[in-house]
């Protein structure tokens, strides 16, 4: 069982994300996630995060849950999307 870890640096309208991932059987073992754009409220960083481990490390996975912790959070991103978290964690799976 080989666990990889890669960074991902996308650039959205409202600043810079930068994904660290680990994976493990195709699945996201560790994430972290940090850059220059505003997430309110600011701990739906650690609920994201939080949420993506264990989960197919597939791109309509993971861009599912994070809209699914928006809506669910209410969380405000001025110009940074769901979309634009997953792109980053793509980057860092080098999809």
């Amino acid at each position: 069982m080989e666990i990889k870890t890669s960074q991902g640096i996308h650039k959205s309208k409202g600043g810079l994300i930068r994904s660290f991932v680990a994976t493990e059987n195709g699945r996201i073992k560790e994430i972290s996630i940090s850059g220059d754009f505003f997430l309110f409220p600011e701990e739906a960083f650690f609920k994201i995060a939080g949420e993506l481990k264990g989960i197919e490390a597939k791109r309509e996975d993971i861009e599912h849950k994070i809209e699914e912790i928006y809506i669910r959070e209410n969380i405000q991103s001025p110009g940074t999307s769901p979309a634009d978290f997953t792109e980053s964690i793509m980057k860092a799976l080098g999809v």
